[in-house]
């Protein structure tokens, strides 16, 4: 957030630093001869920071987050981002750098995976490839596609077991800030049941192992600031996926997702931010991909729909150059049926957050979310802004 040519007033050495970053000598690695204990603070206030750990060759974010998302139950995640900077493209380099990162995760209730993703950007800043690809093993309850009144109270538990791959490129259309894409995705899913699936809708009890594999447009509309933490502009993704037994998978299905995300400074230290996503599913498609409500303090997958919307907002007050806090609320809905809304269910949640600037140059806020929903409380890890979307 605070790492672009856009940052506040309020933090002035945080906006000379960014302007000079790329070529400023005492922020250059190559000149950056401080001794080991001075790698982790920040020359201009002295505080905790990583950026000039990072920015080495061999530096990278150390991710460590304890999961406490409701779906899964307690567990860790584990894993290492390596952030490379576009030093030609000035703080534009340094707001939107290349990311890779590989990690995995553990939960008590027996859900582990792996997975390694990529993140560039090519040609001038105009093209940006995404790989990424890896193997989940997921101990989930199913509550029923819309308002179930049997599972809504007693969820069917199963094991999802997945090994996806997935690739995109994305082109900037002209000099706007409008990119076209293509994404492929294949994914080889298991599924077993803890107990009878036979009559639950959306659910071939004959079936325990499909593979979906299909292409995705998508159409992005971009003026955040900062990829990790912004303060201002809009991002815009719309994209729709066919899944088909013509790119190698054996369901036939549609999925369509609409997200828009805005940030406005409200004044030099207070800023807004709001979410809003709706997604939509066709017949055929599996129940594990039907879309869901996406809120903060409400376990995903809990309330699931053939249509499903949700909007979010959350207000930062960044009350000192490297702490902030935030609060945010919510509420979604997920229905079977778009014009009658048959079985529609909804949820609300909110709660609220603390950040520390963990690293000035890129601009990344770090800190901890504390939400509560209809059903019960979760803490969440943030890296970033809890929307960041590559």
């Amino acid at each position: 957030m605070l790492a672009t040519q856009q940052a506040t007033a309020a933090q002035p050495p945080t906006q000379a630093a960014l302007a000079t970053a790329p070529s400023d000598p005492a922020a250059s690695p190559a000149k950056d001869k401080d001794a080991d204990d001075r790698k982790w603070t920040d020359p201009l206030d002295g505080w905790f920071d990583l950026s000039r750990f990072i920015e080495h060759p061999k530096g990278f974010l150390p991710v460590v987050v304890p999961i406490t998302e409701p779906a899964l139950g307690y567990g860790a995640f584990a894993g290492a981002a390596f952030l490379n900077p576009r030093e030609e493209a000035g703080a534009e380099g340094w707001a939107r750098p290349n990311i890779t990162m590989v990690g995995g995760m553990w939960t008590e209730d027996g859900s582990d995976g792996w997975f390694a993703a990529n993140s560039s950007i090519w040609n001038d800043g105009d093209l940006q490839t995404l790989v990424g690809g890896g193997h989940m093993g997921l101990e989930l309850d199913m509550y029923g596609i819309g308002d179930d009144a049997t599972l809504g109270d007693d969820p069917l538990e199963y094991t999802l077991e997945t090994d996806a791959l997935v690739g995109e490129v994305r082109q900037r259309l002209g000099d706007s800030d409008f990119w076209g894409g293509l994404r492929f995705a294949y994914a080889r899913v298991t599924l077993d049941f803890d107990g009878s699936s036979t009559g639950i809708s959306g659910i071939d009890p004959e079936v325990d192992a499909v593979t979906l594999a299909g292409p995705s447009l998508t159409l992005r509309y971009d003026s955040l600031d900062n990829m990790f933490t912004p303060t201002r502009g809009t991002l815009n993704d719309t994209s729709v996926s066919f899944f088909d037994d013509l790119f190698g998978g054996s369901r036939d299905f549609q999925l369509f997702q609409e997200i828009l995300i805005h940030h406005r400074p409200l004044s030099e230290s207070v800023f807004l931010g709001g979410r809003g996503q709706f997604n939509s599913s066709s017949s055929g498609t599996p129940f594990y991909a039907r879309p869901y409500v996406h809120l903060r303090g409400v376990p995903a997958l809990r309330y699931q729909g053939e249509q499903a919307a949700s909007i979010e907002l959350e207000l930062r007050w960044q009350f000192h150059p490297r702490i902030s806090v935030v609060g945010f609320g919510g509420v979604g809905a997920a229905w079977t049926e778009f014009e009658r809304f048959d079985d529609e269910q909804s949820a609300y949640a909110g709660g609220t957050g603390l950040r520390y600037l963990v690293s000035r140059k890129f601009g990344l806020h770090a800190g901890l979310d504390v939400a509560r929903g209809p059903e019960e409380g979760a803490i969440y890890v943030q890296f970033g802004n809890a929307w960041l979307r590559p």
